[in-house]
């Protein structure tokens, strides 16, 4: 019960650990707190309406273009086989192909919005775990979404050119091979 001793001292390992322990958690605040907070943004972001309608429109947009690029491919190849544009069966199968068009662009930007939806509540699912200290799944980037529905885009547009009957019966194999070369020569 007694005594008038002194203080206890902190031993010298334990203050460089605590004098550690605060350069870190400053180095976290002042690096790591500014990028989590800029996720988080993103992640509320993915939401918006002009997020979705840029995504939905480039989707669209390159639907279209392959669409019509195979339709100018077979046009050409069906003239310079001497048919003529104004028949009913070249104007029947050319509807039909426009019709795919149009399905295709409903497809791909659906396809996107639905993408887009996707990853937002990835990010949002990434923000919790942050949160809790858990380790964060990597988000799939928009390019790869894009790309994954563009080349999905590609096998069905192949596919309505392969079973357009102008194709087979009009203009034949060559035709045919004409679409083909002009849709993979877009990259696709």
């Amino acid at each position: 019960m007694g005594g008038g001793g002194e203080d206890p001292k902190e031993s010298e390992s334990r203050l460089a650990l605590a004098e550690q322990a605060a350069i870190s958690l400053r180095r976290y605040g002042e690096t790591f707190v500014p990028l989590e907070n800029m996720f988080i943004a993103d992640a509320r972001n993915q939401f918006s309406d002009a997020n979705y309608a840029d995504a939905m429109g480039r989707a669209t947009t390159q639907a279209a273009g392959i669409y019509e690029q195979g339709l100018g491919d077979m046009q050409r190849a069906a003239f310079g086989r001497g048919f003529d544009p104004s028949s009913g069966a070249f104007q029947g199968e050319s509807a039909a192909l426009r019709a795919a068009q149009a399905r295709g662009m409903g497809l791909a930007g659906a396809n996107a919005g639905i993408a887009n939806t996707d990853r937002g509540y990835n990010m949002l699912g990434n923000v919790v775990r942050m949160g809790q200290g858990l380790a964060t799944d990597a988000v799939q980037g928009q390019i790869d979404v894009a790309q994954a529905g563009v080349d999905r885009l590609a096998r069905q547009a192949e596919q309505d050119f392969m079973r357009s009957s102008s194709l087979q019966n009009l203009a034949g194999t060559a035709t045919g091979m004409a679409a083909g070369y002009g849709l993979n020569r877009g990259g696709i």
